[in-house]
């Protein structure tokens, strides 16, 4: 129960991200395609794998604050990579310590990863501010509307 509080803690706290979901569709999350990175027994990071149209994404990359600038950012990175055996990986983020991240580990910015890719994005874009706006959540609307044309979309194509 503890990881299904930190991650509904950190959802609630990082805007840029999915909202929060209630504990048993959190602790389905944490049950399926993500990788999780533990320090003294305690959840320390977060990432989720999806297949998004032709690629496979790591998406809603957490890592708390009090273990950030410590390089589990890139081993949380590395471990997912290395999970997923599909051969186009794709990420999306406007932080600059995230993309710092993908660039060491040979990601390549893409402005356009194929039709079906950017369909099944923006399709779930649209799902994620629904939900959004059921939840009354005006303030995440906000800042992710306002942020999105600063995403970049980086992506490894593997032989």
């Amino acid at each position: 129960m503890e990881d299904v509080d930190w991650l509904k803690s950190m959802l609630a706290i990082e805007r840029e991200v999915r909202p929060p979901s209630s504990t048993r569709r959190e602790q389905k999350y944490l049950d399926g395609n993500c990788v999780k990175l533990y320090h003294d027994g305690r959840i320390i990071a977060y990432a989720e794998i999806r297949k998004v149209g032709s690629h496979m994404e790591i998406s809603t990359v957490l890592v708390d604050p009090e273990y950030r600038n410590q390089g589990y950012g890139k081993k949380l990175m590395q471990q997912a990579i290395e999970k997923i055996e599909h051969n186009k990986i794709m990420c999306c983020t406007k932080n600059p310590a995230m993309a710092k991240v993908l660039y060491d580990l040979d990601f390549k910015i893409t402005k356009w990863p194929g039709f079906w890719t950017n369909f099944v994005l923006t399709i779930n874009t649209f799902r994620r501010l629904i939900s959004m706006i059921i939840r009354f959540d005006f303030k995440r609307i906000w800042l992710q509307g306002k942020n999105i044309l600063n995403y970049d979309q980086f992506e490894i194509i593997r032989d």
